[in-house]
């Protein structure tokens, strides 16, 4: 499987319809495209360039989300194809430590539907961080921030422990907000 398929994958599973469900299962797909590399241009056949909607790979340095997410150094990082109409940024795709940062428009609407969804005594609600945002014991180190009509998903992926997949989580989260 190539290192785009994993990208994309773990970019669908963490903001396809909104979603903040981490990915669960391998991907199958078979996409030969290579995740484009942070700093390059973004676009071509899978449209990772959307109009309206800043590039997660230049919110943040990938040296600070690799050292605020505790993840290892040697990280590749990247665009990778969203289905849900945003963009998305993979750092360590496909490992057992790995991040995704998600940007999808929505409306407050929108947000608060999704939210919704969730089981309420699951939800924790993170007040300072954007216009609204909330974590769910459901899916740790998952972080979605509503601000400006963006949904701002992180989902920092630990193998070792989940408690602190959602510190980082939290932590990339409060960066990432001050720069949409």
């Amino acid at each position: 499987m190539t290192f785009a398929a994993v990208a994309a994958a773990l970019a669908l599973s963490a903001c396809s319809s909104g979603s903040s469900t981490p990915p669960q299962a391998a991907p199958t797909s078979s996409d030969p495209t290579p995740a484009t590399p942070t700093g390059s241009v973004s676009g071509g056949p899978q449209g990772l360039a959307v109009p309206g909607i800043p590039d997660p790979c230049a919110l943040l340095s990938a040296d600070q989300v690799i050292q605020i997410a505790h993840i290892p150094s040697n990280a590749k990082s990247g665009a990778v194809a969203s289905s849900s109409g945003g963009r998305s940024c993979a750092y360590n795709a496909g490992h057992p430590d790995a991040v995704t940062i998600s940007l999808t428009t929505v409306t407050k609407a929108g947000f608060d539907a999704f939210r919704a969804t969730i089981p309420a005594n699951t939800v924790t609600d993170l007040p300072g961080l954007g216009q609204e945002a909330y974590k769910s014991s459901q899916t740790p180190g998952v972080v979605d921030v509503f601000k400006n009509g963006f949904d701002l998903n992180v989902s920092v992926l630990h193998q070792d422990s989940d408690a602190s997949a959602s510190g980082d989580a939290k932590a990339l989260a409060v960066l990432l907000v001050a720069k949409i």
